[in-house]
């Protein structure tokens, strides 16, 4: 299985949804970092200024100008941990560290996708954290691998201007696959709820992240866990998101039915 998540702009956290889906995927998951924007944001953030130590999607491009290996376990070489090693599995790829990287890798996306086939053989899933859309959208490897594309998007009225001015593009890169993008707003009720939304943008909606600024910030910043943190309201809420999409394929939120405007 694998799932992407994606924003249309801005900072909406969709790297803290797709890290806190993953720690709480209920198998054997790699998050890959995936955002052509580079900002080490995991790494720098939830693991406290780990180092990656050479390892992550630039290291992968050296060894396949190399022409070395292509195995699930040289691409498990590059990884970290996410947490303390206990079971299920939960590793961390690394994205890019300069601007450009994104580009030179465009030519060993197939490659890196069919090393992604051999590790869920294997019953590890994945988990795209693909930031931030620009101008070249999606890599087409990925998209026709995902079972699900989740769109992160907060709830305010810029926010929405931004998301619809996107789906043009987000809908001609699905349009031949299953996989349809499926929103999941992070702060409904701020001031727009998740439904309205879904329902003015005609998308289905996969999750209403609540507004939980102690829990988000632990995610995004390392943050010290407030006290019964797995009891929190968004942790909850992504523990819900995980195992919802860990259960079965292709996933679907409740689609909706109004047209494509911005709410006003």
């Amino acid at each position: 299985m694998l799932i992407i998540c994606v924003s249309a702009g801005g900072s909406p956290g969709v790297t803290s949804t797709a890290l806190g889906v993953a720690l709480s995927w209920p198998r054997g998951v790699l998050l890959v970092d995936c955002d052509p924007h580079p900002s080490q944001a995991v790494l720098a953030g939830y693991l406290r200024g780990v180092s990656e130590s050479g390892r992550g999607l630039g290291a992968l491009a050296e060894s396949y100008r190399a022409q070395r290996s292509d195995s699930s376990g040289g691409l498990l070489e590059q990884t970290v941990a996410l947490d303390d090693g206990s079971s299920p599995q939960r590793r961390f790829l690394p994205g890019f560290t300069h601007p450009r990287s994104a580009l030179l890798f465009s030519g060993y996306w197939e490659r890196l996708v069919g090393q992604f086939d051999d590790l869920q053989a294997g019953g590890i899933d994945v988990i795209i954290d693909a930031g931030r859309l620009d101008a070249d959208g999606l890599p087409s490897a990925l998209v026709e691998r995902a079972s699900t594309i989740a769109v992160v998007t907060r709830s305010n009225l810029p926010a929405l201007a931004t998301l619809r001015l996107a789906l043009p593009q987000l809908a001609d890169a699905t349009a031949l696959i299953p996989a349809s993008p499926a929103l999941v707003v992070a702060g409904g009720g701020r001031p727009y709820s998740a439904p309205e939304i879904a329902r003015q943008l005609e998308m289905a909606l996969l999750a209403d992240l609540p507004w939980d600024p102690a829990t988000a910030a632990v995610l995004s910043d390392g943050a010290v866990p407030p006290r019964k943190l797995t009891n929190r309201p968004l942790w909850r809420a992504l523990r819900g998101l995980a195992l919802q999409l860990g259960g079965r394929p292709g996933v679907r939120g409740r689609r909706t039915t109004r047209g494509r405007g911005v709410i006003s």
